[in-house]
């Protein structure tokens, strides 16, 4: 019952559905796994069909955040790691199947950071960069208490930051972003070609590695969060700000990579003499941050304007 957003977040490896109400519920949560042989819209229009006809209450419209880069001027989308998707009308597509006109757009690390912001470890805070680390790597600010989207909807693009231009090449076409050191899957290939060996050879296998002693895993751990902290001291000392929240599935390895990480961005930010005391950030809301952030892109656009628009139709 009541008003429901349909959110959607869409990542490298998997987009997940969800309905979202005005206290921020979730409910009727679906993940489509991403890949090049799968009609990837399809799956996502017919799933988010399903889900919208469970609605018993005021349908509000689509709130979608996902990985970059954006196109806001078109309402579309190249995201790094789904090749199938350039410049994807996703906006459109989202107004043609479900017949509403409210469908709002912003990047996935902007959700989360909205999200964490509004509901966890960054309320509070005035100027807040927020970070997902996993399969990539994202950043999304909020600045002055305002979500900062850029003049594209890419601002904090943080993940492909060059830290080295001589660097590894990354998916993006650049060479030496910070997401070819520190994303889990690159640290885990890293890895592997110093020798490094697991029956499942993920980021999860090398955090445990490391926890157990495994010197390889320990180094690359150890050169991943050091890359990882060069991108955030540089966006923190363009922009003036000192509190970070950082999510994702790496982040969740535990010591291994906070204490590192900890280590990397004192050490960066002591070339400084204005970034003293930088406030890391564990995220709260884990796994539903990004969906819950996606619907809020809706819910804010409605608070602003004090009133709850009839945009569709009661469904029940």
């Amino acid at each position: 019952m009541g008003n429901q957003v349909l959110a959607v977040d869409i990542g490298a490896t998997k987009v997940a559905l969800a309905l979202v109400d005005e206290a921020m519920g979730v409910s009727e949560k679906r993940e489509i796994r991403v890949d090049n042989e799968t009609d990837l819209w399809s799956e996502i229009a017919r799933h988010s069909l399903e889900i919208v006809n469970k609605i018993s209450g005021n349908f509000l419209g689509v709130g979608i955040g996902s990985a970059g880069p954006l196109h806001l001027s078109t309402g579309s989308i190249s995201p790094v790691n789904i090749p199938q998707w350039r410049k994807f009308g996703i906006v459109d597509s989202f107004r043609k199947v479900l017949q509403t006109e409210y469908v709002v757009l912003h990047g996935d690390a902007l959700a989360f950071t909205h999200a964490e912001h509004r509901l966890g470890a960054g309320q509070g805070v005035e100027n807040l960069l927020g970070m997902v680390v996993s399969t990539g790597i994202g950043g999304g600010l909020i600045l002055n208490n305002t979500v900062f989207n850029g003049d594209s909807g890419n601002a904090s693009f943080i993940g492909h930051h060059t830290i080295n231009f001589d660097g590894i090449a990354c998916a993006c076409g650049r060479y030496g972003c910070v997401e070819t050191y520190a994303s889990g899957p690159r640290m885990a290939e890293i890895a592997r070609t110093r020798g490094w060996k697991s029956d499942s050879p993920s980021f999860i296998a090398l955090a445990e590695d490391a926890r157990s002693g495994n010197s390889t895993a320990l180094e690359v751990i150890d050169e991943g969060t050091r890359a990882l902290a060069v991108g955030i001291v540089n966006t923190l000392a363009t922009l003036d700000i000192r509190t970070v929240v950082l999510g994702g599935g790496v982040t969740q390895a535990g010591d291994i990579f906070w204490n590192p990480l900890r280590e990397h961005v004192k050490n960066e930010a002591r070339f400084t003499s204005f970034l003293e005391n930088l406030d890391l950030r564990s995220a709260q809301l884990d796994r539903d941050a990004g969906v819950i952030g996606a619907a809020l892109g809706v819910i804010s656009e409605i608070e602003s304007l004090d009133r709850v628009p009839n945009l569709n139709k009661q469904r029940g």
